[in-house]
Formats: C-alpha cells, sequence, structure tokens
C-alpha cells in the first residue's frame, strides 16, 4: 500500500519525514538483543556463580517491572501500533474491505502496549489460580479465527511474514509463560526461561513492524511521509 504523497496544491501546511525500513529494524533488532543478552549474562553470573548489585540485576531483568526492558517492550509495541494507525487510516479512507479487521489489528496493538506498560495480565494472573496463559491461549486461537479472512487478502509475502511474526510471539506469550510456570523463579533456569519468553516476544514484534513497513512501501527501503497540520 503506498503512502500517501504530498499535495502541492495544498493550502495547508505538511510536515514530511522519510521512514527507513532497514534503519528501524536495525535499532529495534540491536536495542532488544542487547537487553536480552544484558539479562543472560547477569541472570548466569547471579544464580550460577555469585549474587551481584540487586539494582544492576532489576535494571536488565526481563521478568520485572518498570525497568529498561519493559521500556523497550512497550515502545516496541508501540511503533507497531503507529504504522498500523497509518495503515489503518489509509484502508478506511479508501473503504477497503478488511477496513474493520485493519482497526481491530490496530486496537489490539493498542491494548498491547499498555498491558505492557500497565502490568494487567500480571495482575489477573495474582488474583487466580490458572495462569493467564490458558485463556490467552484460547483468545488466540478465537482471534486467529477471526483474521483468517483478512490474511488471505494480504499479498503471499505478507501473509508469510504476519504468522511467522505472530508465531513468534505467541511462542514466547504463552508457550513459553507455561513453560517456566513450574519453575523457581530463584533458580537460573526459570530465569533462562524468561529470557526466551521476553525474546521471542520482542522479536515476534520486530518482525511484524519490518512486515508492516514492507507493506506500506511496496517493497521499498525507504518512504516519504507527509502530514498536514
Amino acid at each position: 500500500m503506498p503512502i500517501p504523497e504530498r499535495n502541492p496544491s495544498s493550502e495547508y501546511p505538511m510536515f514530511e519525514f522519510t521512514l527507513h525500513r532497514r534503519r528501524i529494524v536495525k535499532f529495534l533488532s540491536v536495542t532488544a538483543g542487547f537487553l536480552i543478552l544484558m539479562h543472560g549474562i547477569l541472570a548466569t553470573w547471579n544464580y550460577g556463580y555469585e549474587e551481584i548489585n540487586w539494582y544492576l540485576l532489576q535494571l536488565f531483568d526481563v521478568n520485572e517491572e518498570h525497568n529498561l526492558p519493559t521500556w523497550f517492550s512497550g515502545f516496541n509495541l508501540l511503533v507497531a501500533t503507529l504504522f498500523l494507525g497509518i495503515i489503518t487510516m489509509q484502508k478506511r479512507k479508501l473503504g477497503d474491505d478488511m477496513a474493520r479487521r485493519w482497526t481491530v489489528l490496530f486496537a489490539g496493538f493498542c491494548f498491547l502496549s499498555i498491558d505492557e506498560i500497565a502490568g494487567l495480565h500480571e495482575t489477573v494472573n495474582s488474583v487466580i489460580d490458572p495462569s493467564w496463559a490458558w485463556g490467552g491461549l484460547v483468545i488466540v486461537i478465537l482471534v486467529g479465527l477471526y483474521f483468517i479472512p483478512f490474511l488471505r487478502s494480504l499479498p503471499r509475502r505478507t501473509l508469510i511474514h504476519f504468522v511467522l511474526a505472530g508465531a513468534v510471539f505467541v511462542g514466547g506469550a504463552v508457550i513459553m509463560e507455561l513453560v517456566g510456570q513450574p519453575l523457581d523463579s530463584d533458580e537460573l533456569a526459570y530465569n533462562l526461561t524468561t529470557m526466551v519468553e521476553e525474546g521471542m516476544e520482542m522479536f515476534g514484534v520486530v518482525l511484524f513492524t519490518r512486515a508492516l513497513l514492507a507493506y506500506m512501501m511496496a517493497g521499498n527501503d525507504s518512504a516519504t511521509v507527509s502530514l498536514r497540520s
């Protein structure tokens, strides 16, 4: 889907900026990789050798809240939400048959971004006996069924990338959550499991953002976006 270009005849001032797909994906990937690596190194040293400073451990602990990984995860989801919003507005403007499903997808990512910062699912998990992941698995199946027509409407390359990104994200958020549930949080095995879990979530979103950008730019590496004030 081409990004709307500037209309020189418009009487309203416009702001232009250029999106570079590879630069955006590289920044998100390198940042995610650094945070996951730091968690792995610090957790291995703390639980495998000797205790390290609590503040340093907490700062990079992907299983904690209000730290660098939490900030990045929320930001990562927000970036994907922004590009989803651009596509959704264009689809609604064009009266696309799938505009409603694009809107639902946009709203879903808005919720995920809020949840990442506010920790809504952690709150639910603290007041119920079964893990929230079981309910999440049911929701994933229902959402998947709802989006089948949407996925079929996409170009084949975009379809494959969307499904791959979703599989990586859900594998981390739900499957790895269930794998780590019976483990002791003070053991190295648990902390390495959460590293894999959060890493899959982060990179699943990065893959999705990459697919969105490729879809928006029709396969090009960069595109200029114009915004009317």
